[in-house]
């Protein structure tokens, strides 16, 4: 495959979601790298409720590496959340090995967030490895709570999984992406219809 940064990593695993989730946080809670950012202050964020207290966002991405214990690498880029930044988009996730969509389990707009960003993959051929990760959601969560999700993943990809995932720690980033790469590959199925209402929707990072 083409790497994107002619660095050593065989794989490359792209970390997307919406503004604030904290695909920097699970990027530095797993690099073996110092994690290279771009990121600058934002005045949306304090707009935002689930900022918590964050003053900047990407506005390239961010890149770090993750080691196998068989010294394979991996290369780890975190993609800025703004529409405005999609030529980022378009240039990284077509080359993605696997990506991991992080989304706020505890948020009223979760369900539409992850249409969003489903599309985005979708439209980018970026769904053929894939992990969903909802975060700010006990382990223990019911299945209640991850079926809306399991129903509306299925819709793009018929085998990508959804978990719970903390990007605070290392052992969940770990497991988000150790999941998002061994996704069977398997054809989409071709994307629902978006209903109006919810197209357009989307708002990084602890």
């Amino acid at each position: 495959m083409n790497i994107v940064l002619g660095h050593r990593a065989t794989q490359q695993v792209v970390f997307a979601g919406p503004f604030g989730v904290g695909k920097t946080t699970a990027l530095r809670a797993v690099s073996d790298i110092p994690v290279s950012n771009t990121d600058e202050l934002s005045s949306e964020l304090s707009q935002l409720k689930n900022s918590l207290g964050k003053t900047t966002t990407t506005v390239g991405f961010d890149y770090g590496e993750w080691n196998f214990s068989d010294g394979a690498r991996v290369g780890l880029i975190g993609l800025p959340s703004q529409e405005r930044f999609s030529a980022m988009w378009d240039m990284l996730l077509p080359k993605s090995s696997a990506v991991v969509l992080w989304l706020y389990g505890n948020s009223d707009d979760a369900l539409a967030d992850c249409r969003f960003w489903l599309e985005a993959l979708t439209q980018r051929q970026a769904v053929t490895r894939l992990a969903v990760a909802l975060t700010r959601l006990p382990f223990d969560v019911s299945e209640e709570t991850l079926a809306p999700f399991r129903h509306l993943t299925s819709l793009y990809h018929p085998l990508a999984p959804v978990l719970t995932a903390d990007p605070r720690q290392p052992a969940s980033v770990m497991q988000a992406i150790m999941v998002a790469l061994s996704t069977p590959d398997a054809a989409p199925f071709p994307p629902p219809a978006t209903p109006p209402a919810q197209q357009g929707k989307s708002n990084d990072e602890f």
